[in-house]
């Protein structure tokens, strides 16, 4: 996606969060107040040359509506616009029921009883239709909690966020549902918005829109039709994208 915003003569900036592209141990000491400070102060770089389109991939995604909630309390320059792509304000949700793992609804206990879990490699036949890199096989309940958290306060504050927004996503999403996005629609303050839910044939790489190899195109020319949308002919920088 990055590609083909460049292409279109924006410019793509995509930090590397704390503890990502880093070994097991530095992922695990990492933090979600880590990666907010590393996303709040990549933006703010990118701010510097005037307002940017502020996007993310799932915990990416996370992470710009903190940035965007920050920014309508003052504390931040606004956003020039929201791209958001499989972003999930919820772990699990008595309705619709949803619950991407039965720990979920236990989380304050459990990441206390087993703050780390050991988890099987994606398939062969996963990976071939997504690619997808990162510590995969690693389970950190303890940031998951940390996680929850911020979704809390995140979706107390999007009544406040006004920035044109586009969240992304595939329908077959399982750790992601599309209610995700569409009460991120409904809750948010912005005047513009808009939700492209794509459809795939494949069973693997619900998440992943970015890559998944039947979703990756279509993607890519929504994200690059919004920002120049938003950007009206000037320079779009794009921050956190990577978990």
């Amino acid at each position: 996606m990055a590609e083909a915003l460049e292409a279109a003569g924006h410019v793509a900036v995509c930090p590397v969060l704390p503890g990502h592209a880093a070994s097991e141990e530095e992922y695990l000491a990492s933090s979600y107040a880590q990666w907010l400070d590393c996303a709040r102060g990549a933006y703010l770089d990118q701010c510097s040359g005037g307002p940017a389109l502020l996007a993310g991939y799932s915990l990416g995604g996370l992470l710009a509506l903190d940035i965007a909630a920050e920014a309508a309390e003052g504390r931040l320059p606004a956003p020039a616009g929201l791209l958001l792509l499989a972003t999930p304000l919820f772990l699990w949700r008595l309705h619709p029921l949803f619950l991407a793992d039965w720990r979920m609804a236990l989380l304050p206990l459990w990441c206390r009883l087993q703050p780390v879990r050991r988890v099987p490699s994606r398939s062969a036949a996963s990976r071939a239709v997504a690619p997808w890199q990162g510590h995969e096989t690693l389970c950190s309940y303890s940031h998951l909690q940390q996680l929850m958290q911020a979704q809390k306060r995140v979706r107390g504050t999007l009544g406040k966020i006004c920035a044109p927004l586009c969240a992304v996503q595939l329908y077959s999403d399982g750790v992601c549902p599309p209610f995700n996005s569409s009460f991120l629609l409904e809750q948010c303050g912005a005047a513009d918005v808009r939700l492209h839910l794509l459809r795939v044939t494949s069973p693997h790489g619900g998440h992943l829109p970015t890559t998944h190899m039947e979703s990756r195109e279509r993607v890519a020319a929504i994200a690059v039709a919004f920002a120049s949308e938003v950007a009206a002919g000037k320079a779009c920088m794009i921050a956190p994208q990577r978990i």
